[in-house]
């Protein structure tokens, strides 16, 4: 019960007790009882309980105010707490920022001190290189000239030489056509002999195999095969088989059995010729045209 209750209470109950004695006193002075009319007190009752009503709306009211102004200052605190802390994180950042970046000029410092010191000792490894370099090429260009004079000495002796080795080649050369020459003459008369011992060689064998030639019920005028031969260097026939067919199987046997009757077959006497036309041949078979 707050102090505006408590005084509208107290009021009330004054009233009352205040009225009932003069209620007594006018009774005791009548000496009759009579009815006391007290109509008014019901006004003064309400009107004090609208006063209460009232009092307790304002002071509510005023709680109220002062209950928003509170949380008022506290919101209003709060941001100005919320804007310092913003503030003093921002101060922090510059401050880390500022550090930061003071590291890097210093490191950056640092780093073109070393650039610098590098640069400066890399001009001077540069000027030692430029002086031996240029020792180096004055000592080859004295070494190209001693070549060179060497080498020009080393020419006149070579072409001196070579006069020489061309004139001992001419004459070789001429020797050696003057023997090409007689060597190919040479070799186109044994070319010449052996196609002819060749040709000899092949027409005789071809005539000892029609002569030893069964001419077989089946054949007619101008059949012919193909028959390869493998020969011995005696001429003596190892094996003979008809290698492109007539068409007619019983003509082909019948050449392969000439072949085999004629057999030794007349061959150069050379050997060389034998190895090369006719140890391994094959000739067409075409007894008659």
């Amino acid at each position: 019960m707050n102090t505006y209750q408590k005084f509208s209470l107290s009021f009330v109950l004054a009233l009352t007790l205040h009225l009932t004695i003069l209620a007594f006193f006018g009774m005791s002075f009548s000496g009759e009882p009579e009815i006391v009319k007290v109509q008014s007190v019901p006004e003064i009752i309400q009107a004090s309980i609208l006063d209460d009503v009232k009092i307790q709306q304002e002071a509510h009211r005023l709680k109220q105010k002062k209950e928003q102004q509170r949380l008022k200052r506290q919101k209003k605190q709060k941001e100005l707490d919320k804007k310092l802390k913003k503030e003093q994180q921002r101060l922090r950042n510059a401050k880390k920022k500022r550090q930061q970046e003071e590291k890097k000029a210093k490191a950056l410092a640092q780093k073109n001190k070393e650039l610098a010191r590098r640069e400066k000792q890399q001009q001077k490894k540069l000027q030692k290189q430029r002086a031996m370099e240029a020792a180096r090429k004055a000592e080859i260009k004295k070494q190209q000239d001693e070549r060179a004079k060497k080498r020009k000495q080393q020419q006149l002796a070579e072409q001196k030489k070579q006069q020489e080795i061309v004139a001992r080649q001419q004459a070789e050369a001429a020797q050696k056509q003057a023997l090409l020459a007689k060597q190919q003459a040479d070799e186109r008369a044994r070319a010449e002999q052996n196609k002819q011992a060749t040709i000899s060689a092949t027409a005789a064998i071809q005539q000892k195999v029609i002569d030893r030639w069964i001419k077989p019920v089946s054949s007619v005028k101008g059949m012919s095969c193909t028959v390869r031969v493998k020969l011995l260097a005696s001429g003596d026939v190892m094996d003979a088989v008809v290698i492109a067919s007539s068409g007619d199987s019983v003509f082909d046997r019948s050449a392969e059995n000439a072949v085999r009757k004629a057999s030794p077959l007349p061959v150069p006497a050379s050997r060389a010729l034998f190895a090369k036309y006719f140890r391994e041949f094959t000739f067409r078979f075409k007894p008659e045209k």
